[in-house]
C-alpha cells in the first residue's frame, strides 16, 4: 500500500512539474508575442489621428504600438472614411467604374448613377461618378487598414490570454506540489537484511 502511494506521489510530482514548465513556456511565449506585435506595429510609424476636431480623443498624436492606440486609430480611420463616402461604407458605394476609374464598366441606368444620368459602358465617368469612385477607393483602403489594425488588436488579446493561462497553470502546478508530502529519501537496505 505504501509503495503504491509513493508511486502515485511521484507521478503527481512529475505531472505538476510538467504543467509548471508548460505554464512558464506559455507565459514567456505570450510576453514575446505581445512585445513582437508592439514592435512591428510601432515600426510602421503610425500616430493616432483625431476622429473629429471637436472630440479628438485622449490618444491623439501617440504612436500606434499597443491595443488601445490601434483601436483609436481604427476608429479615426472609420470616421474619416465614412465622411469621404458621404456616410456610406465600401459595400454601400456604387461600383460603376472600370479599374482605372476613368470609364463606366457597364451600362448604367439613370437611377444607378450618382449624377442621375444614364451612361453607356466605356463612356468617360461623369464628375459625380468619378467622385463616387474615388470615395469607394478611399473606403476600400480604409477597410483594409482597419482590418490590419484589428488583427494586431486580436494578437495583443491572444498574447494576454496566453500570459494569463500560463500563470494559471504555474499556480495550479505549485498548488499541487504544495499538497504532496515531502519527497522521502529511501534508505539503502543494510547487508544484514
Amino acid at each position: 500500500m505504501g509503495e503504491s502511494k509513493a508511486r502515485l506521489n511521484r507521478i503527481s510530482r512529475i505531472l505538476a512539474i510538467i504543467v509548471c514548465v508548460i505554464g512558464l513556456v506559455m507565459f514567456v511565449f505570450g510576453i514575446g508575442t505581445y512585445v513582437f506585435t508592439s514592435q512591428q506595429l510601432g515600426s510602421q510609424g503610425i500616430t493616432v489621428s483625431a476622429a473629429t476636431a471637436d472630440d479628438p480623443g485622449s490618444l491623439v498624436g501617440k504612436p500606434v504600438n499597443g491595443p488601445f492606440t490601434a483601436l483609436a486609430q481604427a476608429n479615426a480611420i472609420n470616421h474619416h472614411a465614412l465622411a469621404a463616402g458621404g456616410g456610406k461604407t465600401y459595400a454601400e458605394l456604387p461600383n460603376v467604374a472600370t479599374s482605372d476609374g476613368k470609364t463606366y464598366n457597364k451600362d448604367v441606368a439613370q437611377e444607378s448613377s450618382t449624377d442621375g444620368q444614364a451612361h453607356a459602358a466605356g463612356d468617360p465617368l461623369s464628375e459625380q461618378d468619378a467622385a463616387s469612385y474615388a470615395a469607394r477607393s478611399t473606403a476600400q483602403q480604409a477597410a483594409l487598414l482597419q482590418a490590419s489594425l484589428f488583427v494586431s488588436v486580436l494578437a495583443f488579446g491572444v498574447s494576454v490570454l496566453i500570459i494569463a493561462l500560463g500563470l494559471v497553470l504555474v499556480m495550479i502546478a505549485l498548488a499541487l506540489l504544495g499538497t504532496l508530502p515531502p519527497k522521502q529519501k529511501t534508505q539503502p537496505a543494510s547487508a544484514s537484511d
